[in-house]
């Protein structure tokens, strides 16, 4: 074949999306192979792709995402590994063929090496990587001759102790030099919990402290790290002890994901079970675990070469108000953002060890639309994850590769999702589905918004509930179709031009006072991916579940003060419908 006419082979990507026509070309490229087998096992395929140039074998999905993800190797225009060969020759019998494989792999004839290359090629860990498996090799030290416990391990489980039980230095002083004196001489314990923190220091993944306006108006960070006042609304930044040292008045906490994501697989047994979700066979028409999903699906489809490793890592995020204090410890609200990789088979992926905390909101009140300005750091560091990437090396192929991650979902309850998307959550116009086509109403003696019989516009057109006067709202029929639920592009299309919160003080002015619906762009549509989600926010069922049954049963149970069943609502009920029975009775009135 003509080399014009195999041009689609080095034309893989337009703009930022791979090319249709490379699409179309790598299908016919694999079904040529498919029907052209090098040898009798057809699961095993040269990958031509720019990484491995023709010198692993794969099966046919792992080469085709290898081609979407590297694209081919220069100039391999006659396709020589993969059926083309030699005319009247088969390839498997030509010399020439056999010369060119063992050239290939920098090998010759009479080293009696086999023809077939390695299935994979192993890799020394990266700069970045490699002193954290020194550590580990170190490790492996005993405790003391003839006793299996190493080094590391003994340190780490009484540092884990120490937090667990809050033990002060002293105790674990004293603990080590304990063990010390009971152990033989020729032993290598630390005596002191200043020297086993020297052992375990490089087992320490970093953290950052980020100072804040004490009002939340904005972070002390990059071009504003200098700064001693906020630049919105003139807090101090420091307070002044009696020592005469500053301390900061407002301090966020912040724990990195990269080398989080990267640790996982720099260990062994996990770095095998962070491509799963690719691996495991899927049960059709059964939702299981997130990759079951439209949402993963259509994230996948949307971004090809994101999807053609599968290594890639899909997050989740959630987070809610946390009153660390108790209810006896005073007023103090702080909000955890914790970040899960859905990469994970569903034995392990919700398990505590596995959801990362990554933002350290500090309270002690709500943040509320400020809940942006902590946000900044994690947005940034997502962004890098799509766009660039971070080098990691993955300990169960032995090979340095390229980490990427997106967020797939949100998960909060009703009142965090309007702080993270920047709709209303209060009022009439509460629903994120209905917005301005919101059907509620202020009951006129319960002085709450109500969203009764606003469900009807759902059911199908010809459903007998749809013309029901006595069911529902007295002497009203439902002829009206549900709202048009928008897409991404749509709803960036409305909060493209709003303000954000980390805009400044005008910025901050507007969003004070902007009115029930939408009243800020969130953070989270820098995410260049965001607008492209098939769903964005979930709703916490637990939260859900937890508020219904509350209502449910004091109302059935008559509690004071939390029933639903008060004299307002029975004379709301006689407004709006026809149920006798419940209106308000004259013995009920003294109640």
């Amino acid at each position: 074949m003509k080399r014009k006419e195999r041009s689609w082979m080095y034309e893989r990507k337009v703009g930022n999306s791979i090319n249709p026509e490379f699409l179309k070309g790598v299908d016919e490229f694999l079904k040529y192979v498919e029907d052209h087998p090098e040898s009798s096992n057809p699961n095993e395929v040269r990958c031509p792709c720019f990484k491995f140039k023709n010198k692993c074998l794969w099966d046919l999905d792992t080469v085709k995402l290898h081609l979407y993800r590297n694209g081919f190797l220069p100039n391999y225009y006659e396709w020589m590994c993969h059926g083309e060969g030699f005319p009247g020759t088969r390839r498997r019998e030509s010399n020439e063929y056999r010369e060119m494989v063992l050239d290939a792999f920098g090998q010759s004839q009479d080293q009696g090496h086999s023809e077939e290359p390695p299935v994979s090629l192993e890799e020394e860990p990266n700069a970045q990587a490699k002193p954290f498996f020194d550590l580990l090799r170190a490790s492996e030290q005993p405790l003391y001759e003839g006793r299996s416990l190493s080094v590391l391990e003994m340190a780490s489980r009484i540092t884990s102790l120490k937090c667990e039980y809050n033990l002060p230095h002293k105790c674990v002083d004293g603990f080590s030099s304990l063990v010390n004196e009971a152990i033989p001489n020729n032993n290598h314990m630390a005596e002191t919990f200043s020297e086993v923190k020297k052992i375990v220091k490089g087992l320490e993944l970093p953290h950052e402290k980020i100072h804040a306006c004490p009002k939340g108006c904005m972070l002390f960070w990059k071009d504003d790290a200098q700064l001693s006042t906020c630049r919105v609304c003139g807090s101090d930044r420091y307070k002044k002890t009696s020592k005469g040292s500053l301390v900061p008045l407002n301090v966020l906490f912040y724990f990195p994901i990269t080398p989080r994501l990267q640790r996982l697989f720099a260990t062994k047994n996990i770095s095998e079970e962070m491509t799963w979700h690719a691996k495991n066979p899927r049960v059709q028409g059964t939702m299981a675990h997130p990759s079951d999903s439209e949402a993963w699906k259509h994230l996948d489809s949307c971004f090809l070469e994101f999807a053609s490793e599968p290594r890639n890592v899909r997050l989740g995020l959630c987070t809610d108000g946390f009153a660390p204090l108790g209810q006896f410890g005073g007023q103090y609200s702080c909000w955890p953002v914790i970040l899960t990789p859905y990469n994970l088979p569903l034995s392990m992926c919700m398990k505590r060890q596995f959801m990362f905390l990554s933002l350290l909101v500090p309270g002690p009140k709500n943040p509320k639309g400020n809940l942006d300005i902590y946000m900044q750091p994690l947005i940034h560091e997502l962004k890098h994850l799509w766009e660039v990437g971070a080098n990691t090396y993955d300990i169960s192929r032995k090979q340095n590769f390229n980490l990427r991650a997106a967020i797939l979902w949100i998960v909060t309850d009703f009142p965090a999702y309007g702080m993270l998307s920047g709709w209303t959550t209060v009022g009439k116009k509460a629903c994120p589905y209905c917005m301005e086509k919101s059907k509620a109403f202020w009951l006129e003696n319960g002085g709450k918004v109500s969203w009764f019989d606003c469900r009807r516009q759902f059911l199908p057109t010809n459903h007998p509930f749809r013309n029901s006067k006595n069911a529902f709202c007295k002497n009203k029929v439902e002829k009206g179709s549900p709202p048009h639920i928008m897409s991404g592009e749509e709803l960036w299309e409305c909060v493209k031009n709003l303000p954000k919160a980390t805009d400044g003080p005008e910025a901050l002015k507007r969003l004070k006072n902007a009115k029930k619906g939408w009243f800020k762009q969130s953070t989270l549509w820098d995410l260049p991916y965001w607008k492209y989600l098939l769903v964005r926010h979930n709703l916490d069922v637990m939260h859900v579940e937890k508020n219904f049954f509350d209502q449910l049963i004091h109302t059935i149970m008559d509690v004071k003060k939390q029933s639903c069943d008060t004299p307002s609502a029975r004379k709301d009920i006689a407004k709006y419908c026809k149920r006798p029975q419940l209106h308000l009775q004259e013995d009920d009135r003294g109640k």
